[in-house]
């Protein structure tokens, strides 16, 4: 990184790359209102054992930085960082039953954005539940995931869903080739 982006504190471009949703192949989308409280007790019963929360930015008052820091753990691998600037903090939670509603209590009574700008949740490498912009965007889910499963979840959320069958188009690198993906 130059002078000028440690003067700024810019994210480093080592951080950007990492983990995200593959949008070469389909996925769900699910799009409309609802609250951190509420998403995060949905996920209580939709995620599988060994997922992790990842929060993104954010202004977190004090609270909320006391519960993150007593129940971040260390990077389990590393999610692209999408916050270009100023460089965010993020945190990766164990998604337990006891921390989602521990979560969704602490939710109720916060803004969306004190908890993150970009929420994501991931297992084994492999992002489940993509969240830019969060409250802003649609949310993009696996799409192995079961229509069945998503059904309920968005019904518990509030929101419509579809399935996304139109795969992103590669990035393409200075040379004009497809840039890698992750």
């Amino acid at each position: 990184m130059g002078w000028l982006g440690k003067l700024f504190n810019a994210t480093p471009k080592a951080e950007l790359n990492g983990i995200r949703m593959n949008t070469r192949c389909p996925f769900w989308e699910v799009d409309g209102k609802t609250t951190f409280a509420t998403l995060l007790r949905a996920l209580v019963d939709f995620l599988l054992d060994g997922s992790i929360l990842y929060f993104e930015g954010g202004s977190p008052d004090r609270k909320l930085l006391d519960y993150f820091n007593a129940h971040a753990i260390p990077e389990q691998t590393h999610v692209a960082v999408a916050i270009l600037w100023p460089r965010p903090v993020y945190y990766h939670i164990p998604a337990t039953a006891q921390n989602l509603i521990e979560l969704s209590t602490l939710a109720e009574s916060h803004a969306e954005p004190e908890l993150a700008v970009h929420f994501h949740v991931y297992r084994d490498d492999k992002v489940l539940l993509e969240w830019h912009d969060a409250f802003g965007q649609p949310m993009l889910l696996d799409g192995n995931i079961p229509e069945d499963r998503i059904k309920s979840f968005a019904d518990q959320l509030g929101m419509k869903f579809k399935l996304n069958t139109e795969t992103a188009e590669p990035s393409v690198g200075g040379d004009g080739k497809p840039a890698p993906q992750p």
